[in-house]
């Protein structure tokens, strides 16, 4: 039997606000907490009071006001907290916007296996501004380069849905990049050795290797292939497969897991966007 959520009372009662009042009645309920620190995990939990992917009704600008406030008041508390000379304290209130941000971003990414919600173009804008704010802060709070990937992969989502297919491969190559870096340094750690000097980037593109390495090389060759690039194709395949042989010879249950995440959601964007792609230049 699973243990009761101490928060479920607290997450009804935001989910009530909503439905009732908006996301304004959301923040001014919040707003009116007194502890700061109450504050930022209602903030938090009010983002699980929303409809989840499935949801045709996602109700994004009500989930873009909600996250807003709640970034603007991290930030506030961040600055309170310098002013006290509490260094430590302003660190979490800006990894707290940090997370808001993030999170933000990728509920508003259109890159989610059976996530069919219509989306405006205000609102990959308002995506692609908080993935791009989080890159800033996670370099600020010296997050380790897998962190980092993840907020340039979030504003590479963003750009392809805005048609900035240029932008989308600089964040996906960068994403890539980082990605790479924390899996050479993590096997390094482990003592799994080094690669060799002249080992090439999609070298580690392979069943059983990084998550995050196989996922935004799948990504980049998606951005590459709009441009017109025959290898983006390829380099697509290539992410693909190595998913695939990760299923069929899995080192554990969680990289079986993994491995099927990232090829749903691969081949979900490359529905989305590559047979699209494909089909408007045949109309053409």
């Amino acid at each position: 039997m699973a243990a009761e959520d101490p928060d479920q009372p607290l997450k009804d009662k935001l989910r009530s606000i909503l439905e009732e009042g908006g996301g304004g009645r959301v923040v001014a309920f919040i707003q009116g907490t007194p502890d700061p620190e109450q504050r930022r995990k209602r903030y938090t939990l009010a983002r699980l009071s929303f409809p989840d992917r499935k949801s045709p009704n996602r109700r994004f600008d009500e989930l873009i006001r909600i996250a807003r406030a709640g970034i603007v008041e991290g930030l506030r508390q961040a600055d309170q907290a310098r002013a006290r000379g509490d260094t430590d304290e302003a660190r979490e209130c800006i990894d707290f916007a940090n997370r808001l941000s993030y999170n933000l971003s990728a509920d508003l990414a259109e890159c989610w296996p059976g996530d069919e919600a219509p989306r405006e173009r205000r609102h990959f804008e308002a995506g692609l501004r908080a993935a791009y704010d989080c890159i800033v802060w996670r370099q600020e709070l010296g997050k380790p380069p897998e962190r980092r990937a993840m907020a340039h992969w979030a504003a590479g989502m963003h750009q392809l849905s805005l048609e900035n297919h240029i932008e989308a491969l600089c964040d996906f190559e960068a994403a890539f990049g980082l990605a790479l870096q924390g899996a050479v340094a993590a096997k390094a750690a482990a003592g799994g050795g080094t690669p060799a000097p002249d080992a090439k980037p999609e070298a580690f593109v392979k069943a059983n290797s990084d998550f995050a390495v196989n996922l935004y090389y799948g990504y980049a060759g998606i951005a590459r292939h709009l441009l017109g690039d025959a290898a983006g194709t390829r380099q697509f395949e290539q992410a693909c497969s190595a998913f695939e042989g990760t299923l069929e010879a899995p080192s554990d249950k969680e990289a079986a897991e993994d491995a099927k995440f990232g090829l749903d959601q691969l081949k979900w964007v490359e529905r989305k966007f590559m047979a699209a792609g494909a089909g408007a230049a045949t109309a053409r």
